[in-house]
């Protein structure tokens, strides 16, 4: 089990390659080009990462779902380019069937990088005026994250990925987000509970 400074450690490290990568390798250049400027969310903008996974949000209006949709060819061709080609592709126009989290454009992109190891990007294009809500919303769960016990967090999600089938289906980062601001416990078997009883 690695101690809560190797944990935070680890958590940088990946932000700083994430951070790297997205700097270095020209892909917030060619999104800001096709749609709008992106925006780093989740794990890797409150530097709470565990694996290598990157969230992207764009204001891009819905009808532009075929722009969307033809942009998956220039993502592999810029992935090609780079050295780094696309493994999986993933494309979802979530306006057609919307998620109870919301409707939007969704890329889901794997990949590995020079070193072999393992990249998941997450690009999601929401209506504008959507976008300034969930950006808004995310300055706010930032505040709350950099004030509550983060390597508690670090911790769930590192034993929560590390469980078959478990990590995005019965509980997610958002879970376990809500449940450390809630300061309702320090355990999976906790959260379930917690989240039973919201």
């Amino acid at each position: 089990m690695a101690s809560p400074a190797e944990r935070a450690e680890k958590a940088s490290e990946l932000r700083r390659e994430a951070y790297e990568f997205l700097s270095g390798s020209g892909l917030f250049d060619l999104l800001a080009e096709n749609f709008a400027q992106p925006t780093v969310t989740g794990s890797a903008s409150y530097d709470l990462m565990v694996w290598r996974d990157i969230d992207i949000h764009m204001a891009v209006e819905a009808e532009r779902w075929r722009d969307w949709m033809a942009f998956g060819g220039t993502l592999a061709d810029f992935f090609e380019t780079i050295g780094l080609p696309l493994h999986e592709a993933t494309y979802l126009n979530d306006w057609v069937d919307p998620h109870p989290l919301g409707a939007g454009l969704y890329w889901g992109l794997k990949f590995k990088d020079a070193q072999g190891d393992p990249w998941k990007i997450d690009l999601w294009g929401w209506d504008p005026f959507d976008f300034a809500v969930r950006q808004a919303r995310d300055d706010s769960l930032k505040v709350d994250l950099n004030i509550c016990d983060r390597d508690l967090i670090l911790r769930l999600k590192t034993e929560a990925r590390a469980r078959d089938n478990y990590y995005g289906v019965r509980v997610t980062s958002l879970d376990i987000y809500q449940f450390a601001i809630a300061r309702a416990g320090d355990s999976l078997s906790a959260l379930e509970m917690w989240k039973r009883q919201q």
